[in-house]
């Protein structure tokens, strides 16, 4: 338990809460009734009848017994059992008619499509809450972040954190990409998220040179990176409300060397569960993954 974070309890309390409120409740009582309903009241006739005969077989003459008979052979047909000749009411066949026969069950709380609308909406908001302000699934569309994170890899970020603490150093995060980035690219803004690593906060010092990472003077120890980076970076100092992002797979990743800093109000929020495929199904405590 010792690598269960705030972030961790919030994702798995969260997933508690939706499987709990989803459980679908038993709905078949109606169903249930209207067949046992011939077989209760056939049990229950005769019990009547056998009581009363058993009461009066001392002082009854022979048509009372008759007719004690007469009345045990009728229980067993069930009152349905008198409207099976009738003829059955057409079904609606207009959906025209349909529709307007179910707007008007809506409006005094009744009918099929109130009933699905009843328990949808709630349903639909609950989860459509829990994606916008909790929890949500990404996945991962290229290489940058290799090995932690493969091609079509499945994770979850929560989005709780970030109201309560800045970013951390080694986070992985998930973020709107800043302008310089579009800029770069020659591309319009099309709602496209990016997920990069925390290196650096406000007030550190970036560096790279020779193959290392330098942060305030300090070789960084990265066992997640793929490859050594290849080129140079001066040093930089992060302002404050930004941060420094670089991809784990170093050589191959669009991120804070060349695009600059990344403004904290930019981040969607960090990655702490990787859920697909089920051989990578893991927790990312402090969003470090190995």
């Amino acid at each position: 338990l010792e690598n269960v974070t705030f972030e961790m309890a919030v994702f798995y309390l969260s997933l508690l809460t939706a499987v709990t409120f989803i459980v679908p409740h038993a709905r078949h009582a109606g169903l249930v009734a209207s067949l046992t309903k011939p077989v209760l009241w056939t049990s229950a006739k005769r019990v009547s009848v056998l009581t009363s005969f058993r009461m009066s077989e001392d002082d009854a003459g022979e048509e009372r017994k008759v007719a004690l008979l007469n009345a045990l052979a009728q229980a067993n047909v069930p009152p349905q059992q008198a409207d099976i000749n009738k003829t059955p009411e057409p079904a609606t066949s207009n959906p025209i008619e349909w529709a307007r026969e179910e707007w008007e069950r809506m409006q005094q709380g009744e009918g099929e499509v109130y009933e699905f609308v009843r328990e949808f909406i709630p349903t639909f908001a609950f989860f459509l809450s829990i994606r916008l302000l909790i929890v949500e699934p990404r996945y991962i569309p290229s290489l940058s972040m290799f090995p932690t994170f493969d091609i079509n890899d499945q994770l979850a970020v929560e989005k709780v954190s970030k109201w309560v603490r800045p970013p951390a150093r080694r986070e992985v995060v998930v973020f709107d990409p800043p302008e310089f980035f579009w800029e770069l690219t020659d591309r319009t803004k099309a709602g496209e998220a990016v997920i990069k690593r925390v290196v650096g906060v406000a007030g550190d010092t970036v560096e790279v040179r020779e193959g290392r990472l330098y942060v305030n003077g300090e070789q960084q120890q990265e066992p997640y990176i793929n490859e050594p980076p290849e080129y140079t970076l001066a040093p930089l100092r992060v302002p404050e409300g930004c941060v420094f992002v670089l991809g784990d797979n170093r050589n191959h990743s669009f991120d804070s060397h060349f695009w600059g800093f990344l403004p904290v109000k930019n981040i969607i929020g960090h990655a702490i569960f990787t859920y697909w495929p089920p051989n990578k199904v893991r927790a990312i405590p402090d969003g470090i993954a190995y």
